[in-house]
């Protein structure tokens, strides 16, 4: 049905906001009234802007012009409309572009106008006088449009400048996306009081305002009074202990601190900073943070005797953003320690899993040296194979300038970028803004910064799977993480595979299937049985992964392929297998001084 050209009491009510007196109506014209609901409302749209889109392409040059006070477009059929909305300019929506014009007139994208119009008319009034003309094929609003950006679940003053958790890439050294992926999962998980994180570093100030009410209190010890309640060797362990001192009392020291913060800062109190796992600011939710001191200025470190403290007093996470000095071996004290730790973190004595436990064992993390090195003597504990050793990046998805790097990385986290490099342009925002010391907050970059992002999202990962639930392991634990981290090679074209699995991934952590470890025996996977595209696919755990050597039979035992490899534990590794024939074929792994058999079949 024809529709005609303006609404009659649109008109009278336009008419009145105009000085246009002569546009008239014939009595003879059918006047058609739109009573249809708009899809929009006032607030959705840009005022005074519309978009149309013409049957066929005008005569005359588009172009607005208003003579004695009488608009004119060029459109015959938008012209008396155009003198009552005021139009004051009108341009085609893709400008003329001799190069693409062919397919621009193709497509029919010539036809689309932009209209500007007077802000005092309604959007739906002016489009539905618009879209009824003869001349007019589609006239619809233009929609107010916005960033994706996150809406920031806390009220803590200082989280936009948590880059870390939130990065929006607005500033030139920052990259949108190199982040956590935090604030996704934030607002379901953000930690949770059974879980408790050792932080095993110099002393955390326990007094500061941001971390006071997220740190542990041993239960069974009464403070101050100079007794050992609780019996389990150490007097007056209110909040953890200082074992380089020997002594109850906690040194509060920046470093430590600040990691404490990473992690556990308290959420939503309107104060500070936010923590990864701090909770969301009512009572009671949060990890809690054991402080382990075991450095303390001069005195002889004390690493091995805090980890077994935290074992044995309930943390299933140990934190660790410390190391030893270049070129050195696992001290043998500290690695039985650390396997103690694993073995019997949230455990009986004989190895069971307590029925308070949210997991079955404990995980150890560890930060590389801040010295660019590959060397993974230069980065020890974290070099260790047990333990999760955690490499830098910044806010541009690139590895720390300082960070070390090499095979034995298992995951990257942000570690800020150092704002002393170029003293030209000092940037401390691109460190890690956290808890401070003596109740402050400031900036602080390197892997230590790093390493208790992982932490802090293994704390979420637990309270996904393992509070109020029976049987979540520290296997499963680590095969999520690091499984799930994101690439961050395409950045680092200069250390492929030197950076870990990718960078910890708060989001896709939260939303893995929960692995069947216990199930496989051999810690050894054939993801690819049959084989029908030439590609053998198979993953191993820690205990396999590392510099290995596979080598592969044919059904008569003869050697057809052998070849050296580096197995990321918990990633697919892929052979290219296409050069042998179809049939039954054994493969051999060989890796950590295990050996490791297993038939497949190849199309």
């Amino acid at each position: 049905m024809k529709k005609f050209i303006l609404l009659f009491l649109s008109i009278c009510w336009l008419t009145a906001c105009s000085d246009d007196t002569d546009f008239n109506i014939s009595s003879e014209e059918e006047i058609v009234i739109d009573n249809t609901t708009p899809d929009f409302s006032e607030g959705d749209v840009v005022k005074g802007l519309m978009r149309i889109k013409l049957k066929e392409e005008p005569k005359e040059q588009v172009t607005v012009r208003s003579i004695n006070g009488k608009v004119s477009t060029g459109i015959q059929a938008l012209d008396g409309s155009a003198s009552i909305l005021k139009v004051t300019r009108m341009e085609r929506t893709f400008p003329y572009s001799e190069k693409y014009e062919e397919r621009t007139r193709r497509e029919g994208l010539h036809l689309w106008y932009d209209v500007w119009y007077s802000e005092e008319v309604a959007t739906t009034r002016a489009v539905n006088d618009i879209k009824i003309l003869d001349g007019v094929e589609i006239a619809c609003p233009v929609y107010k449009v916005s960033t994706r950006a996150a809406v920031l679940p806390w009220d803590d003053p200082y989280i936009d400048k948590q880059w870390n958790f939130y990065n929006p890439g607005t500033e030139d050294w920052q990259v949108a996306g190199a982040d956590i992926r935090l604030v996704d999962v934030w607002e379901q998980y953000n930690g949770n009081p059974n879980i408790i994180v050792a932080i095993i570093d110099e002393g955390v100030d326990v007094t500061h305002p941001d971390l006071y009410d997220n740190l542990w209190i041993n239960p069974n010890e009464i403070p101050g009074n100079g007794i050992d309640d609780d019996g389990n060797g150490y007097i007056d362990d209110v909040h953890g202990y200082n074992f380089a001192a020997n002594s109850p009392h906690l040194s509060p020291y920046s470093h430590a601190t600040h990691v404490a913060g990473i992690i556990g800062a308290v959420n939503n109190n309107g104060k500070g900073v936010c923590g990864i796992a701090g909770g969301n600011g009512t009572p009671n939710s949060g990890v809690k943070i054991m402080c382990c001191q075991m450095l303390d200025g001069f005195r002889d470190p004390k690493g091995a005797t805090a980890i077994k403290y935290a074992a044995d007093n309930g943390a299933i996470i140990c934190q660790n953003s410390w190391g030893y000095d270049n070129n050195s071996s696992l001290d043998p004290v500290d690695k039985e320690a650390i396997d103690y730790f694993i073995k019997y973190a949230g455990c009986d004595n004989d190895g069971n899993q307590l029925p308070d436990s949210p997991m079955k064992g404990g995980i150890v993390l560890f930060a590389t040296n801040n010295n660019n090195s590959s060397n993974p003597k230069n980065a020890t504990p974290a070099d260790y194979e047990k333990v999760i050793g955690v490499a830098a990046i910044g806010a541009d998805y690139k590895k720390g300038s300082y960070s070390n790097y090499g095979d034995y990385i298992d995951i990257c986290a942000p570690g800020g970028e150092n704002k002393k490099l170029n003293p030209n342009n000092v940037v401390p925002d691109k460190e890690i803004y956290s808890t401070f010391s003596y109740g402050a907050y400031s900036y602080l970059y390197g892997a230590s910064m790093a390493c208790p992002h992982v932490s802090g999202v293994a704390a979420l990962v637990i309270e996904k799977y393992g509070v109020g639930k029976k049987g979540f392991t520290a296997e499963q634990l680590k095969e999520i993480l690091l499984s799930t981290a994101y690439d961050v090679d395409s950045y680092n074209p200069n250390y492929i595979g030197q950076l870990g699995n990718g960078c910890v991934n708060a989001k896709a952590a939260l939303q893995a299937e929960l692995p069947n470890i216990e199930t496989n025996s051999k810690n050894f996977l054939l993801k690819s049985n049959p084989v029908t595209n030439g590609i053998l696919l198979f993953r191993v755990n820690y205990e396999l992964g590392g510099n290995a050597t596979v080598t592969i039979y044919n059904n008569l035992g003869n050697k057809v392929f052998r070849k050296s490899i580096t197995a990321k534990q918990y990633m697919t590794t892929s052979l290219d297998i296409s050069k042998l024939a179809g049939g039954y074929y054994t493969m051999e792994y060989e890796c950590n001084g295990k050996n490791i058999k297993e038939r497949f079949i190849k199309y």
